[in-house]
C-alpha cells in the first residue's frame, strides 16, 4: 500500500513527484512516458531562470531532476481507478497497485478540426506538432490553424525552415502573447488570414491543399503540411465516473487540488485552470503534493 500515486509524467505530476520526494512520502510515479508536451515545443521563452531554451531540453532537466531524488518510476499506461474504502486501486496493463492518494496529472491530448481529410492524411502532411514533424516540410508551404501562444510559436519556428507560412486564425485579431504576434506581423514568409477557418484538407496519397472559409467566401491554398494548433482536451476517461467535470471537461478542485472524493487529487492540465502556462501546472503539481500530504497527516 503506497501513501500516494501519481499518474502523469508531464511537468505537474513531475514537481508533484519532487514535492514528494521531499516529504519523504512512499509513493510511485506512473506513466508511459516522460516530459509532457513541452517536450515537442520549439523553445521556451517564459521559464523563470531560462531566457531561452528548448522544449526539449527543459523538459530533460525536469525528469533528471526527479530521478536524482530515487523517485519510483513505473513506465505503465493506467487503465482505471476506482476506490474501496479508504483505498485507491490503481490498473495498469502490467500491474495493480494500490494507495491512499492519488494525483491524477494526465495532461490533455491535441484537439482536433474535424474536417473532411484531417484523418485520411494525419502522418501524411497533417500533424500536431511542429517540433516533432516540421523539419519534413522544409522549403514548403504549410499551414498552421491556430492563433493561439502554440500556434504562434509553431508559425515562428516554421517560419525558419519552410518556404511559405499561412497561419489561419478564426478569430479577427491574434488572441496568442503579443510578444510572440510581433515576430510574426512582420515576417516575409508569413501570411496572417483572420477570421478564417479550415473546411477541407484535400490531396492524393498527400496533402496538397486545404480550404478555407472567410467573410469573402472559400479559398484553396497550395499547402504540402498542416499543423493544427487549436488546443487541447483533458485527458480524464479513468476518472470521469469519480469526479466533478466542467463542461469542457475539465477537474473540477479546491484549493488544496482535491477533487469531490477524497484522497484524489487533480493538477496541471486536466484542471479547470483559466491559463495553460507552466508555471502553473508546476504550482498545481506541488500544490496536489502538498495537499496529499496534509490529508494523509490529518487522517493519522
Amino acid at each position: 500500500m503506497y501513501d500516494l500515486i501519481i499518474v502523469g509524467g508531464g511537468l505537474a505530476g513531475i514537481t508533484a513527484a519532487i514535492y514528494a520526494a521531499r516529504k519523504e512520502m512512499n509513493f510511485l510515479i506512473i506513466s508511459p512516458e516522460f516530459g509532457g508536451e513541452i517536450a515537442n515545443t520549439p523553445y521556451v521563452e517564459n521559464w523563470p531562470g531560462e531566457k531561452h531554451i528548448g522544449g526539449m531540453e527543459l523538459a530533460q532537466k525536469y525528469v533528471e531532476h526527479m530521478k536524482s531524488l530515487n523517485v519510483n518510476i513505473v513506465e505503465d499506461f493506467v487503465t482505471e481507478v476506482k476506490k474501496e474504502n479508504d483505498k485507491f486501486i490503481i490498473k495498469t496493463y502490467e500491474k495493480i497497485f494500490e494507495s491512499k492518494t492519488v494525483i491524477w496529472a494526465t495532461g490533455s491530448k491535441y484537439r482536433e478540426l474535424k474536417v473532411p481529410g484531417e484523418e485520411k492524411f494525419k502522418g501524411r502532411g497533417v500533424t500536431y506538432c511542429s517540433t516533432c514533424d516540421g523539419p519534413l516540410f522544409k522549403n514548403k508551404n504549410v499551414a498552421i490553424v491556430g492563433a493561439g501562444n502554440n500556434g504562434l510559436t509553431s508559425a515562428i519556428y516554421m517560419s525558419s525552415i519552410a518556404n511559405k507560412v499561412y497561419l489561419i486564425n478564426k478569430n479577427p485579431t491574434i488572441k496568442g502573447d503579443p510578444i510572440l504576434a510581433e515576430k510574426l506581423i512582420n515576417n516575409q514568409k508569413v501570411e496572417i488570414i483572420h477570421n478564417a477557418r479550415v473546411k477541407e484538407i484535400r490531396g492524393e496519397k498527400l496533402v496538397r491543399s486545404i480550404i478555407i472559409t472567410t467573410p469573402e467566401g472559400e479559398k484553396e491554398l497550395d499547402v504540402e503540411g498542416v499543423i493544427v494548433n487549436v488546443g487541447y482536451i483533458p485527458i480524464t476517461e479513468q476518472i470521469k465516473d469519480l469526479v466533478n467535470l466542467d463542461a469542457l471537461g475539465y477537474v473540477s478542485v479546491d484549493q488544496k487540488k482535491m477533487t469531490v472524493v477524497p484522497g484524489l487529487f487533480a493538477a496541471g492540465d486536466v484542471v479547470n485552470n483559466p491559463y495553460k502556462q507552466l508555471v502553473i501546472s508546476a504550482g498545481d503539481g506541488c500544490t496536489a503534493a502538498l495537499g496529499a500530504y496534509d490529508y494523509l497527516s490529518m487522517k493519522k
